[in-house]
Formats: structure tokens, C-alpha cells, sequence
């Protein structure tokens, strides 16, 4: 049977290795704060990929039906609704304001799903979530398009000092006890969006590669213990006997 030190050098592997893995994941949050760095941000074409401001975070729904926070911005529609690349849903407000509202699904009009509108759909620096549509003037009878927004993301910040529980590689959520400030991006208490721009994560490569080393050279020194030990312990029984 494996000791529990063994077993905690394993873990210690595994956990390393998994923030090396997630290192391209968008918005990915290392396990162990010693290899955290400041979010990095690299351009992108997609007219639905964000980089959120630093400190912020997006309001999401996981697939459980639980209130979590990210910063993955490599977002999508999927079925009608904004999601990140995790299939999560991203939370924001319909009606476009923040005051006295709870966050919800941003999804776009079942109507125009239905008739194939929507393909341009894009997100301001505001947070606002928008497409166009064709339009006819009903007095004139003039084509045109128009601008129609399904919402406006919604962005939290935790109070100052707080460490936010990990939930999963992409995924915090809040300590007990503790209520996230909810807004807008440009709202005046949040920056804007950085828009056609995406997070990279917070990993510094070089820590985590120098930090998983580390945990093997630890793990080989306690195997060599655990069989200098077990060499010992031979020796012992065959002199008794």
C-alpha cells in the first residue's frame, strides 16, 4: 500500500502538470499561486472574443447550474445563447442595465434563430451583445439594416483582499460570506472590454516547468528513501530470523 507521502508527491505531480496543460486553455487559472503571473492578452479575429479587464471577472452559469466567475472570452453562440468555450453560459443584463437586475441568459430572439439572422453577432467594448438585421421602413417601404442588442454582459469583482475558491481550471466562485460587486464593462466602476482580444491565462511557463522538475526530483528522492528503507527493514527481519 502507497504511503500518504508518496501519494502527496504524486499530487503534487499531477497539479503541476496540470497548469502546464491548461496553459493555452482561454482564461485558465493556475492551480498553485506560485506560478500565477499577470493575465496576458493576445489578439484575436473572432468579433465575439473579449479580454476582461484585470481584477474583473465574467458572470457565468456551469453546466450543473451553479454561479461560478471566469475569464475565459472566447465566447460563442451556441443555440441562441452566449456561452464561453466551455459551454458554460455567460450572464449579463437584457435590458442593458445593471441597477436592480439579476444577471441572466443572453440568447438572441427565437425569431430571428429561426429565419438565420443573427450571424454577424458581435461584442462591444461595453459589453453590449449585438447583430444586425435587414429592415424595411413601414411608411416608405425602404430597405435597411438595424442594430439590435440582445444585452450587456455582466462583469464582478470581488472585494479587496479576497481570494476567490477554485473551482475548476477556468472556473472561481465566491468565498462564503462574500458578495461580488456586479456591473457593466464602461460603466464607470469597470473598464471596457478589450475586444478582438483574448486571455491567454496567468501562467508563467518557465515557473510551472521549473516547479514540475521540482516535484519530480522530490518524488524520485522519496522513492530512493522508501527502498533504502525497505532495504533496511529486509536486513533487519533476516538477522532476527
Amino acid at each position: 500500500m502507497i504511503s500518504s507521502s508518496p501519494l502527496d508527491a504524486l499530487e503534487r505531480i499531477a497539479s503541476r502538470a496540470a497548469d502546464l496543460r491548461d496553459l493555452y486553455r482561454p482564461g485558465a487559472i493556475p492551480r498553485n499561486g506560485d506560478v500565477r503571473t499577470a493575465p496576458a492578452a493576445v489578439p484575436s479575429s473572432d468579433p465575439l472574443t473579449v479580454a476582461v479587464p484585470p481584477g474583473a471577472w465574467l458572470v457565468m452559469r456551469t453546466a450543473d447550474g451553479a454561479r461560478a466567475y471566469g475569464r475565459d472570452g472566447a465566447l460563442r453562440v451556441d443555440d441562441g445563447v452566449l456561452r464561453a468555450s466551455d459551454g458554460s453560459e455567460v450572464l449579463g443584463y437584457p435590458s442593458g442595465d445593471a441597477r436592480g437586475s439579476v444577471p441572466a441568459t443572453l440568447r438572441l430572439p427565437a425569431t430571428d434563430r429561426a429565419l438565420g439572422r443573427g450571424a454577424d453577432v458581435h461584442i462591444e467594448p461595453d459589453g453590449v451583445v449585438a447583430y444586425t438585421r435587414a429592415a424595411i421602413d413601414p411608411r416608405s417601404g425602404v430597405r435597411g439594416v438595424e442594430r439590435v442588442a440582445i444585452g450587456r454582459v455582466a462583469l464582478a469583482r470581488f472585494p479587496a483582499g479576497t481570494q476567490p475558491a477554485q473551482r475548476d481550471s477556468t472556473h472561481v466562485v465566491a468565498p462564503l460570506g462574500v458578495v461580488p460587486h456586479l456591473g457593466t464593462p464602461a460603466d464607470g466602476t469597470f473598464p471596457a472590454l478589450a475586444t478582438y482580444t483574448r486571455d491567454a491565462g496567468s501562467l508563467d511557463f518557465d515557473a510551472g516547468v521549473e516547479r514540475l522538475n521540482e516535484a519530480y526530483r522530490r518524488f524520485q528522492a522519496l522513492g530512493a528513501l522508501v527502498k533504502s528503507r525497505a532495504g533496511i527493514d529486509k536486513t533487519t527481519m533476516d538477522l532476527v530470523r
